[in-house]
């Protein structure tokens, strides 16, 4: 779990460097031009509490970290889940790799890939919009929060479950308390929200080729998953239901915590407008 807490910071590190502030030296995201005279559609206004969501996710990361540090007193003291379904055992005897290390480094990097390429492409589309630096904070903290959720739901589940791991399994046991949490999987839950959060605040935002970010997003997380079962560290059914509990996650955060922004009352606005200027009141 070590590499989903340090891969977490990538997402809020990236944040201020890769937006662009307003001409006017502001944040807030200018006023979109009417569709009836820009014929395009505006993009949504979104914002968020700031310092409660910040705070938030901070409090989710500081209880996932002391949830690392104290796993020997947390984790189940012996296999609570040790005999396991024909449907696993047929995927472990197809999916895994006979060099598990390789693929246990590959799923480890994907899991620092994904959320390192879904920051670097929600700041890219956010300044293609000409979104301002808060925004982009905002974008990134909003994955950050979903992420840490999905992290720390998986270890509280890995907690009260005490499934052994396939490499503990077919060894006779758990020898560390590490061999007991299995279930379900922490790098496709941690994976899936990242993709889905990142995907959901994109389509939110209207940024174009959200669908490309999905795609992308959503491959990377389904290879992480089946290296895990290549490298004897997961059954089928751990990175599958991890999958579905990161792709919800990920999906909600972002719907809960993200807000229509208030437009500022103005009076009298000239805009352009083809062929010209127009007076909006």
């Amino acid at each position: 779990m070590k590499v989903f807490t340090a891969t977490l910071a990538l997402l809020l590190a990236s944040g201020p460097g890769l937006g662009r502030a307003d001409e006017a030296g502001g944040d807030a995201t200018p006023t979109p031009i009417p569709s009836s005279i820009s014929g395009i559609a505006p993009r949504p206004r979104l914002t968020l509490n700031l310092p409660a969501q910040a705070a938030a996710t901070g409090g989710v990361l500081l209880l996932t970290g002391f949830s690392q540090l104290e796993t020997k007193r947390l984790a189940a003291p012996a296999c609570r889940w040790c005999d396991q379904p024909q449907v696993d055992l047929w995927a472990r005897r197809e999916l895994r790799w006979n060099d598990v290390k390789t693929a246990g480094a590959i799923s480890d990097v994907l899991a620092v890939a994904i959320p390192a390429g879904a920051a670097l492409t929600l700041g890219l589309s956010a300044r293609a919009d000409g979104a301002g630096t808060r925004e982009v904070t905002e974008d990134l903290l909003v994955v950050t929060e979903a992420a840490s959720v999905a992290v720390l739901l998986t270890q509280a589940s890995k907690f009260g479950t005490g499934r052994l791991r396939p490499d503990a399994w077919a060894g006779g046991g758990a020898t560390t308390p590490d061999g007991r949490m299995s279930f379900w999987g922490g790098h496709s839950a941690f994976a899936f929200s990242v993709a889905a959060g990142a995907t959901q605040v994109a389509r939110l935002r209207g940024r174009a080729g959200w669908k490309w970010l999905a795609l992308a997003a959503f491959t990377g997380a389904a290879a992480t998953s089946w290296m895990r079962v290549s490298a004897d560290r997961h059954w089928l059914t751990d990175v599958v239901v991890g999958a579905g509990v990161g792709t919800a996650v990920g999906l909600t955060v972002p719907l809960l915590v993200l807000r229509p922004a208030r437009e500022r009352a103005t009076a009298v606005m000239l805009v352009p407008a083809p062929g010209g200027l127009a007076l909006l009141f």
